[in-house]
């Protein structure tokens, strides 16, 4: 499954690695910290797990100097455009078969429904983690299981290859040992909306934004879609203290 990020593919269906939804991702991870009772200013060390281009870190890293921020991916195109510009605080490395360092906080966003086995690529991941940073895409709803062309879709532009509904991977995380100790949802579709020409694509989006408004956020992702759920675990048997592990 590397080939994709390593030759080039990638890249080229997404020439800005998703870089232009950084700014928003990170307010959720921050929004997501603070609900869990974590104190910015007691984070010692980040680790961001398939970085991309990095955006996200870099933006945190220029707000927090004196946190050490590093980023890990197996794309050398990704981490050629994430070495552009970055702060002192912020390092990026190289492979999928490096371990993070020991860290406070582990961010693992929209990354696991792109791993084949992403159960063990998460438990070694997470294994030096205090609190354990997660943005899952929600694809599976019944609106797309109405129009199977979505996941088809999400499958062969952006390599999903896992599709959960909300209590599918919470049910999944529960059996990996994890606690919530926070939740919320996020909707890209409604929150930055995209342009839309198609007359098809403004109905559903008409739709989704119909959903947003009126019905439990639940609810929407699971019958409307569009949803990601944005999550702070930590493990069961060794719970993180405000500011988890160093």
């Amino acid at each position: 499954m590397e080939n994709r990020y390593t030759d080039g593919t990638y890249l080229a269906a997404n020439p800005g690695w998703h870089g232009e939804d950084s700014a928003w991702k990170l307010a959720h991870v921050r929004r997501a910290l603070k609900g869990a009772g974590v104190a910015e200013t007691h984070l010692k060390t980040v680790c961001d797990v398939g970085c991309g281009a990095g955006e996200a870190v870099k933006l945190w890293a220029k707000e927090r100097p004196e946190t050490a921020f590093y980023g890990y991916d197996v794309s050398p195109q990704a981490l050629t455009l994430a070495a552009k510009d970055k702060p002192q605080n912020c390092v990026f490395r190289l492979g999928s078969v490096l371990r993070p360092e020991p860290c406070n906080v582990l961010l693992l966003l929209d990354v696991l429904e792109h791993i084949l086995d992403w159960k063990e690529f998460f438990k070694k991941w997470t294994a030096q983690a205090g609190l354990i940073v997660v943005h899952m895409p929600l694809d599976l709803s019944v609106y797309a299981r109405l129009r199977p062309s979505i996941l088809k879709r999400e499958r062969e532009t952006v390599g999903h290859i896992h599709f959960f509904t909300a209590r599918k991977f919470l049910r999944e995380l529960d059996g990996l040992d994890m606690r919530v100790r926070h939740l919320h949802y996020t909707n890209k579709y409604v929150e930055r909306p995209p342009q839309i020409t198609r007359f098809i694509s403004r109905a559903g989006m008409f739709i989704r934004r119909a959903a947003h408004r009126f019905l439990p956020r639940a609810w929407a992702a699971y019958w409307v879609g569009g949803y990601s759920l944005m999550l702070v675990l930590e493990k069961k048997t060794n719970p993180g203290t405000n500011c988890g592990a160093v």
